[in-house]
């Protein structure tokens, strides 16, 4: 417990220092530094406390997300947001497969690596987008919604993920199977229920929110729906601390991901050369949702840059394999380096496209 209380307390620390300071993005400082503290306290935090601590953090950042989707009038989950979810997760599933098949070789550990690659992380591009603005012509609407299209994506692959375990079997009851059903479940009542009194409507979110943590439904996507519902109803009191709360508690969510990276294996020539076929394939694919991005030149930069960074889901799917024996550890450390790579190249794209304009 002393060990997630440690990193609890750093995570929040390092929030308090104004972004402006930081001269590299945020999130890859808390990742880095996540990553150092499980090479000083060792790997002997408790995985439930870590676990509850990211989730809160991920549900914060999102919840903020949502409420600043509905101030500007956005829907968090949109066909423009599927549609180009699925253009990047087509182009990087195929060219990435065959860029490790050529390297490696085309089996099961290969697909099972690209597949964990697919889903961009939600929280991730929200805190790398926020310093660059969020309104009209910045694209942050749109990178939203097809970062939650992709929680959908990535919840399914988690369903099929321990199918590639030698002797497995589909399971209805299994916990990602039941996610992916109270997923739907969950936006579709939120869409389609809608409260005329403010006391019904909070009443809706904490039972769909409470049956969603049972159910092992993505913070990422309770979150977004969450605040995007309860936005016109947050009194001013409420207002006044979103902006803190949203600043700090995240910190524990990037903390965490970062603690789960083992960097001693990040050294190897083979991994560093497997994550690298998978960033120039996750490049290309990005490139092709810009291109079917509608807007200016900046928006589609924009748009494609956002969605560079792997994070949330990528873990948890690469932990799902691993446990399942489809990965190796050496293996498991490829998706961490893809994950590192791709939040700091994702942030310097935003940077420079900023500074274009």
């Amino acid at each position: 417990m002393s060990e997630t209380v440690m990193i609890v307390l750093v995570g929040l620390a390092i929030g308090t220092i104004p972004q402006r300071w930081l001269r590299i993005p945020e999130p890859m400082v808390l990742l880095a530094v996540g990553a150092l503290l499980r090479v000083t306290l060792g790997a002997n935090a408790n995985t439930t406390s870590l676990s509850i601590v990211a989730y809160v953090g991920l549900f914060a950042l999102l919840f903020g997300v949502g409420v600043e989707l509905s101030d500007l009038g956005h829907r968090p989950l949109t066909p423009r947001g599927l549609g180009l979810a699925s253009i990047g997760a087509t182009v990087l599933g195929i060219l990435g497969f065959g860029l490790l098949a050529w390297q490696r070789s085309a089996g099961l550990t290969e697909l099972a690596l690209i597949l964990s690659a697919i889903p961009t992380s939600a929280g991730i591009a929200a805190r790398l987008l926020r310093p660059h603005g969020t309104g009209e012509g910045s694209g942050y609407p749109i990178i939203i919604s097809a970062a939650v299209a992709d929680d959908f994506f990535g919840i399914a692959l988690l369903v099929l993920a321990p199918l590639f375990a030698a002797g497995a079997t589909f399971g209805l009851t299994s916990s990602p199977t039941i996610a992916l059903a109270a997923s739907l479940a969950i936006v579709g009542a939120m869409l389609l229920i809608r409260p005329k009194t403010t006391a019904l409507l909070f009443t809706k979110v904490m039972v769909l929110t409470i049956g969603g943590v049972i159910c092992g439904v993505s913070a990422a996507l309770l979150g977004v729906f969450d605040g995007h519902e309860t936005a016109a109803r947050l009194g001013a009191p409420a207002r006044r601390w979103l902006p803190l709360l949203e600043r700090l508690l995240p910190t524990m969510f990037f903390m965490v991901a970062g603690y789960d990276i083992r960097l001693p294996l990040l050294v190897h020539a083979n991994v560093l050369l497997s994550a690298g076929l998978i960033l120039i394939a996750l490049l290309i694919s990005r490139l092709a949702i810009s291109v079917a991005t509608p807007g200016d030149l900046h928006v589609r930069i924009a748009v494609g840059a956002g969605m560079l960074a792997r994070g949330e889901v990528t873990i948890a799917m690469a932990l799902v394999f691993l446990q399942s024996a489809v990965l190796s550890n050496t293996d498991y450390a490829i998706l961490m380096a893809v994950v590192l790579g791709s939040t700091l190249v994702s942030g310097l794209a935003l940077r420079l496209n900023r500074l274009a304009r």
